[in-house]
């Protein structure tokens, strides 16, 4: 099946990261450790440094001056919305009642993925009713969780 595949180590590794890092901010949070803008400006800061320090040890990487200017007009695009993702994500698990209520909303992205990527994506499966079945099963059971609270 998909263990021991590459492409599922990475996921599965994915997962276990942004459960900790989840876990961790709630937890300062909770403890008042510092204030939700804090969070998100020095986590940023720090993801920061480490993309440069990477860019810096990274070969083949090309410099900015290198990368087609619409190309690096999306990658900066991407990098606004990854940070409003922050500040949105983490003001949410700061107001909600229970962090995996923020959690079940921001995983129903994979309706919209999958949506989106069978209808524009060459690469991605054709669209098919039994999937789209099972993710409105998924929309009724984070309904029901949902209510639950």
């Amino acid at each position: 099946m998909f263990f021991g595949k590459k492409w599922f180590n990475y996921a599965l590794l994915a997962m276990i990261i942004v459960t900790l890092i989840d876990l961790i901010k709630k937890f300062i949070l909770d403890k008042k450790m510092v204030n939700t803008d804090e969070l998100i400006i020095y986590s940023a800061m720090f993801v920061g440094i480490f993309g440069f320090l990477h860019f810096l040890s990274n070969q083949n990487c090309r410099s900015i001056g290198k990368i087609n200017k619409k190309i690096f007009f999306i990658l900066f695009f991407c990098g606004i919305l990854g940070y409003l993702f922050n500040i949105c994500f983490t003001k949410s698990i700061f107001l909600a009642p229970d962090v995996s209520l923020t959690s079940i909303i921001i995983s129903l992205n994979i309706v919209f993925v999958y949506l989106f990527s069978s209808m524009f994506f060459k690469t991605s499966p054709e669209f098919n009713y039994d999937v789209l079945f099972g993710i409105i099963l998924i929309i009724i059971g984070v309904n029901i969780i949902s209510r639950k609270f």
